[in-house]
């Protein structure tokens, strides 16, 4: 089963407001042909708790429709108001295997490779765009080496206290010819966001790079540990959160 990790993604919004008195804007009446997107149905054959005539929980509905913000978590799942929440999606036809792969496979070492993967794509996009400005090449040898003080200090993170909060199983199908049922698990993992973000400050201050790009550096990456909460084996999870942190 391939494993991927994920991250989580940000929403932005945009706010549009006045003192006066607000004025409807007209459209201009044209239109572009909008495309048709064929999509598989998916039905849901079994799930937890559906011999007791148990509704499927809202933030299994949450995690499904991608709300993985430990603001929206905390407002369904009741106990996760003050953690740092991670989310592990698992999917495959064989429910014992794809359980232990969420449960029993160390979800310590899917969130260190996810925060490996954070870094080593800010740290790249980073010395790349400041080469660009200067008008030359990143130096390989030089990235390597930023990539590597970056990264080790990350390692040294410990996610003391995790524990899993809540799991779920759904068995669905696609209604394709041929398709076979498939399990969906999810589960939610958490551990003190005040100790989290302790820790990723201290990583970020032990890194000897005290230039302003490096400093622009540690403040994002700061940023973007503090808010990854996903991982996944689900590659479309993936190559979302991939999409967002370029």
């Amino acid at each position: 089963m391939k494993k991927t990790i994920l991250v989580f993604a940000a929403v932005v919004a945009v706010l549009f407001s006045s003192c006066g008195t607000t004025k409807e804007v007209s459209g201009s009446g044209i239109k572009g042909k909008a495309s048709r997107v064929n999509m598989p149905k998916v039905d849901i054959i079994d799930y937890q708790g559906a011999s007791f005539g148990s509704e499927i929980p809202q933030w299994v509905v949450a995690l499904a429709d991608g709300n993985y913000s430990a603001e929206y978590l905390s407002s369904v799942m009741p106990g996760i108001s003050d953690k740092k929440p991670f989310v592990v999606i698992a999917r495959g036809d064989n429910f014992e295997f794809t359980r232990q792969w969420a449960d029993l496979v160390d979800v310590e070492v899917q969130v260190g490779d996810e925060m490996q993967r954070i870094v080593g794509k800010a740290v790249s996009a980073a010395m790349s765009g400041a080469s660009g400005q200067l008008g030359v090449t990143s130096d390989p040898t030089a990235v390597d080496r930023k990539l590597n003080m970056y990264k080790q200090a990350v390692s040294a993170v410990e996610l003391n206290g995790l524990e899993k909060i809540a799991s779920y199983w759904i068995l669905k199908q696609v209604q394709t010819k041929d398709s076979v049922p498939y399990y969906e698990y999810y589960a939610v993992w958490g551990m003190s966001k005040k100790l989290y973000d302790i820790q990723i400050q201290n990583a970020m201050s032990s890194i000897e790079d005290n230039t302003d790009e490096g400093k622009a550096l540690k403040e994002t990456l700061s940023l973007q540990l503090q808010n990854m909460m996903i991982t996944s084996n689900d590659s479309s999870v993936t190559e979302s959160a991939d999409a967002a942190l370029e």
